[in-house]
């Protein structure tokens, strides 16, 4: 189209410098043509002897047809012009298209080799991928490990040995987890992508075995991004919030697996998360729930029964851990716990029985030797009660209550020395507890290290205002001291606390005594020998 307009101008300018040069040149070619006579002779000529009138149409259709003729060889020779350029186009379009099918033929080629490169790197990962899960396996059964889509809440202690293999095999794992996500294919199916979040959910539960609590809460994040309804991947990250005291979390996943499913087990993990918030009136409705779903569930009685002693009602929690126990008769947890209601009911000889027994099923647990050891000293065996509770801390040094009951023990056996020592390392434990510091402040008042009891007792009231008792034995403290006018004033604020506490009575009526207003000793230490008729016989000896 460009080349024809330049042809249409190309031709213009030459005629127009045709009429230029013709204008300019007029004078000197003008000669040439003839005079005017001979051409109005040649013009009369032709009208009055030929008649070329009368051959005009004639000529004017010789003259079209020949524009047509010429037109319609120029259009033949535009057309054919046209045609070879099609021909070329077609040419070269075959030739590229050739090149186009010899590239796309060699780009399948490599992406086939590439696919099979792909399709052995995966067979040889999963090929060693399974060998490590076996090994893995392994181990935790030589562990006594719940399967890792099943984790419990509590996790055994591992020994060094396992614990060191376990790691070295799931650092393996890991490092080829980070592989696998950094070059992981999109175009995996449904088989392919639940097999994924199935093996980062057993990643995640070995972790926890470990206690790589924010590792396996990486991977459980991971497996329920990919299958958010695999209802063991919840529960495996619910119980490693719990681990882990994110409470909300916890409630959150598991409400979600009772969704997917209703499982008694996932009503039990509840009841212990809300037990940890101290919603026990909730978590008692949980572990009934159970029981409704599956009389037969053993945790379910252990754990309300536990519920029910916390509460006071050692009847209602003999009657769970006995259910328990004739369900599984080897649960020794749910033993130690019918021994321990049974020594508060006042079946000593009973409770006795129950945790030798408990001791012998459990050889490794605390618990049990730490409940016998109580036992023990209530029936005044306090060399038995000793050992026991040795034993208690040997397998649990980190137990504050054992300390404390020990601490107790050498006290009543007259060792003040040893008792304000493991009342030292129980505090050590629960810096926070005022029972402990009260009862340090009482082995301090019995080896007449009354200034000491009383910094003791201002611990325990410090971190419980309302303990009553604290308020009597530092009153009885500073009345050993001769301050009688504090004794009497936190005698009175313990009694305002308390009203039946007789102990209180009965230090306030020897501070009025040691004033000299026996009329109100003597009235209060009536009012504790009321309340206390052993107190009589104190009164006596003092």
């Amino acid at each position: 189209m460009r080349n024809r307009r330049v042809s249409w101008l190309v031709i213009l300018a030459v005629v127009l410098v045709l009429i230029v040069v013709s204008a300019l040149l007029w004078r000197w070619w003008s000669w040439l043509l003839p005079s005017s006579e001979h051409v109005k002779a040649w013009i009369d000529y032709l009208n009055a002897d030929l008649e070329i009138g009368r051959w005009v149409p004639v000529a004017l259709i010789f003259i079209v047809a020949d524009v047509e003729l010429l037109t319609a060889f120029a259009l033949q020779r535009r057309s054919g012009a046209y045609e070879r350029h099609l021909d070329r186009l077609d040419r070269l379009h075959a030739s590229e298209v050739k090149i186009l099918e010899q590239q796309i033929a060699l780009s399948k080629e490599e992406q086939h080799a590439f696919q099979a490169e792909l399709e052995l790197r995966d067979d040889l990962i999963r090929e060693e991928t399974d060998q490590l899960w076996s090994q893995l396996d392994q181990l935790r059964q030589e562990g006594g490990l719940p399967d890792f889509r099943r984790i419990p809440p509590t996790v055994p202690e591992l020994s060094p040995e396992l614990r060191s293999d376990m790691r070295q095999i799931v650092t393996r794992l890991e490092r080829i987890e980070t592989v696998a996500s950094a070059s992981v294919r999109r175009a995996q199916n449904t088989d392919q992508v639940h097999q994924r979040a199935d093996e980062l959910a057993r990643l995640g539960g070995a972790c926890y075995y470990l206690g790589q609590h924010e590792q396996a809460l990486t991977y459980y994040n991971k497996a329920i991004g990919l299958a958010a309804g695999d209802s063991e991947a919840l529960i495996g990250r619910a119980l490693v919030n719990c681990a882990l005291h994110q409470h909300k979390g916890v409630l959150q996943d598991l409400e979600r697996a009772l969704k997917l499913n209703e499982e008694p087990r996932v009503y039990l993990y509840r009841g212990l998360c809300r037990e940890q918030l101290g919603d026990d009136k909730r978590a008692m409705e949980d572990y009934a729930r159970i029981i409704r779903l599956n009389p037969g569930f053993v945790e379910a009685y252990y754990r309300r029964g536990l519920l029910y002693a916390r509460q006071g009602e050692y009847a209602k929690a003999f009657q769970d851990q006995d259910k328990a126990l004739e369900l599984d008769s080897g649960h020794a947890g749910a033993c130690t716990a019918r021994g321990a209601a049974r020594a508060v009911l006042g079946d000593s000889q009973a409770a006795l029985a129950d945790l030798d027994r408990a001791c012998i099923m459990a050889p490794q647990g605390s618990e049990a030797f730490y409940q016998r050891g109580l036992v023990h000293h209530q029936l005044d065996m306090n060399d038995e009660a000793l050992a026991d509770l040795a034993r208690a801390i040997e397998l649990e040094p980190f137990s504050a209550p054992a300390y404390a009951a020990r601490a107790e023990i050498h006290l009543a056996m007259g060792d003040h020395t040893d008792a304000v020592a493991d009342y030292d390392r129980a505090i050590e434990l629960q810096r926070k507890n005022a029972t402990i510091y009260n009862a340090r402040g009482m082995a301090r008042v019995a080896a007449q290290d009354y200034r000491g009891a009383i910094g003791d007792f201002n611990c325990a009231l410090e971190f419980d205002p309302a303990l009553a008792v604290a308020y009597a034995h530092r009153g009885a403290a500073y009345e050993k001291v001769g301050d009688y006018d504090q004794a009497i004033r936190d005698l009175d604020r313990s009694l305002v606390l308390n009203p039946y506490l007789a102990i209180a009575y009965y230090s306030r009526g020897m501070a009025y005594g040691s004033k000299g207003e026996y009329d109100r000793a003597s009235r209060d230490l009536n009012k504790a020998v009321e309340l206390d008729p052993s107190l009589g016989d104190d009164q006596k000896t003092a």
